[in-house]
């Protein structure tokens, strides 16, 4: 079977975070500008999240991203982790007493 292609039009088009939120440039900032406010222009320059979870999983979808991950999620099994560690090595400290 044939490696799964990245839709090369969207990684053009598109950024995924670290937390999973999809950017992405917004519409009517290119030409025609003369007629817009300030404001509007200003507005435009600045880059846009996705807001629909759906929409999200279709582009990370066509870019083969991996689905977004939990960051709080993976730093309370970090410390969890850590904290085993610690009770482990207090227990062991004891013992050699």
């Amino acid at each position: 079977m044939p490696k799964m292609k990245t839709h090369k039009g969207m990684k053009k088009r598109f950024k995924v975070s670290a937390t999973g939120k999809v950017s992405h440039k917004r519409c009517g900032s290119s030409h025609l500008n003369s007629h817009k406010s300030g404001k509007q222009i200003r507005r435009l320059r600045k880059k846009s999240t996705l807001r629909v979870s759906a929409e999200n999983r279709r582009v990370r979808t066509a870019l083969r991203n991996k689905p977004s991950v939990n960051p709080l999620a993976v730093e309370a099994e970090r410390l969890a982790a850590e904290a085993a560690l610690a009770a482990a090595l207090t227990e062991a400290s004891t013992e050699a007493d």
